[in-house]
């Protein structure tokens, strides 16, 4: 039940952050940043549950209040008998640096290129989408540690994956 909560509200976070944007006409240009990261695989097994989800990689960029944030990019494949699912009602994706969690990014900024849409884009059975999330940096240097497990399951099986952002 938490977690349906947390998703609510995170939802609603982003499409009211968006209507800010919308809403307040300026242009935040240059805001994007470099960077690359590097990453290794502690699991090869990308099925949970009736999922499939690989962590692919990750990049540096700006949010839309200059803040340093890394964008992970997942590639999410449907394989239920269900009729679509997304990677946001299918997944909890953490991101971590230095053992301590990391918070949702809001990028505005057309120039990260980045977009959140796919997170919720619902996919059908044998589908396959590649999924960006943004998560908010405590610093460029650290490495990060990503963990996607499904929602709801009695299973407690991780997919992880660490970069070095240096």
């Amino acid at each position: 039940m938490k977690r349906i909560i947390s998703i609510v509200l995170a939802i609603v976070v982003l499409f009211a952050f968006a209507a800010f944007a919308l809403a307040s006409g300026e242009d935040e240009t240059g805001n994007q940043g470099s960077g690359t990261a590097s990453g290794s695989s502690e699991n090869v097994d990308t099925d949970i549950g009736d999922y499939s989800v690989v962590i692919d990689s990750c990049r540096l960029a700006k949010d839309y209040e200059g803040k340093d944030i890394v964008i992970v990019k997942y590639i999410f494949t449907n394989n239920s008998n269900d009729e679509a699912t997304s990677f946001m009602t299918a997944f909890d994706d953490e991101v971590y640096q230095n053992g301590v969690g990391l918070n949702s990014a809001y990028v505005l900024d057309d120039s990260a290129n980045y977009s959140s849409d796919n997170q919720t884009k619902d996919i059908k059975k044998g589908a396959t989408i590649d999924v960006e999330v943004a998560y908010e940096l405590n610093d460029t240097t650290t490495d990060i540690e990503v963990e996607v497990e499904e929602l709801f399951s009695f299973d407690d099986k991780t997919i992880t994956k660490t970069f070095s952002l240096k």
